[in-house]
């Protein structure tokens, strides 16, 4: 019987911890005054849930009734914990793309950078710049794929900024790379080049460094240059 009651107390013990878990994420930082509340709810609650709810379930249940409440409780106690974190876990979907596959020297390429929210509640995350997509274009020698060249990249401003996205919902941004070089415009001898070349599209983490490539989000495609 204690072992059931105890039982009986752990699930109703996660069922606040989630609860609370469920607040923070959703929310954000929370002043001290809550964390400390939530401490002494702990260190109250047993003997408030033993007072008000053991001994009196003890004297009018039976050891079935009791077995029936404390695996319904954990039944109810497990379905509720997993959706829960189903619900506030982030979902994400990024992408990049470009208009077509193939371009000709000198034409305007057009490249789409997606993040969508997959999830069911909105979410935020915080950007290292203030329009947090940062895309860079690099170039692959056909005798070497392996190494690629940085050729461009977008314009952008470091100023951490924070961004939330509804269900459902994305962050789109659209770049037009008109092939000329912004990244040693001297190499090969050349402004515009045929050949192959690699799109990366990144967000940076807010407590990065640029150089470092820490990003939270990351995606790449290719694109091919033909001189016709």
């Amino acid at each position: 019987m204690k072992f059931r009651l105890y039982l009986l107390w752990y699930c109703i013990a996660v069922f606040i911890l989630t609860f609370v878990t469920f607040i923070v994420l959703h929310v954000g930082r929370l002043p001290p005054i809550f964390w400390l509340v939530i401490v002494l709810t702990y260190i109250v609650a047993p003997f408030l849930i033993y007072n008000s709810f053991v001994e009196p379930l003890m004297e009018k249940l039976s050891g079935k009734k009791m077995l029936l409440l404390t695996f319904s409780i954990v039944v109810i106690g497990m379905a509720f914990t997993e959706s829960t974190w189903v619900i506030i876990t982030p979902k994400w979907a990024f992408s990049v793309t470009t208009d077509k596959s193939t371009y000709v020297l000198c034409e305007n390429v057009t490249i789409t950078v997606s993040l969508k929210n997959l999830g069911f509640i909105t979410h935020s995350f915080k950007s290292l710049i203030s329009d947090p997509v940062l895309l860079s274009v690099e170039f692959q020698p056909t005798q070497n794929p392996t190494v690629t060249y940085q050729v461009w990249y977008s314009p952008f401003h470091r100023n951490i900024t924070e961004f939330s996205i509804g269900p459902n919902e994305s962050l789109e941004r659209t770049f037009v790379w008109n092939q000329t070089r912004l990244v040693k415009p001297w190499l090969y001898n050349q402004t515009y080049m045929p050949g192959t070349y690699r799109i990366k599209a990144f967000i940076p983490d807010a407590e990065a460094d640029l150089e470092m490539e820490d990003y939270l989000f990351i995606a790449y495609t290719t694109i091919n240059i033909t001189s016709t």
